[in-house]
């Protein structure tokens, strides 16, 4: 049985040529692509955040958003733990 593509939208000879050329880069381009978009998607939920609480404070929109992703109780953790080390002191 033939493969089909991962795409829909994508010839099955063009997709070849794709992964090939993904095999190619090496373990080191991977690496360092998959941070690129961990860190894309990690900015991306910050700014969903954002939007959607535009009034929160900082340790607000993060207490949010770290509990989304990791629950209450680490999010408290963590924003407490910011706020010792003063990252939401005001810079003036």
């Amino acid at each position: 049985m033939p493969r089909r593509p991962l795409m829909a939208d994508t010839p099955l000879e063009v997709e070849e040529i794709w992964l090939q050329m993904q095999r190619e880069r090496g373990p080191v381009w991977r690496i360092q692509r998959m941070a690129e978009l961990t860190s894309f998607c990690w900015r991306a939920g910050q700014e969903a955040v954002r939007r959607a609480h535009p009034d929160a404070s900082q340790e607000e929109q993060d207490l949010i958003f770290i509990s989304l992703r990791y629950g209450e109780e680490l999010a408290q953790g963590v924003v407490q733990r910011r706020r010792e080390m003063g990252f939401y002191d005001d810079p003036d």
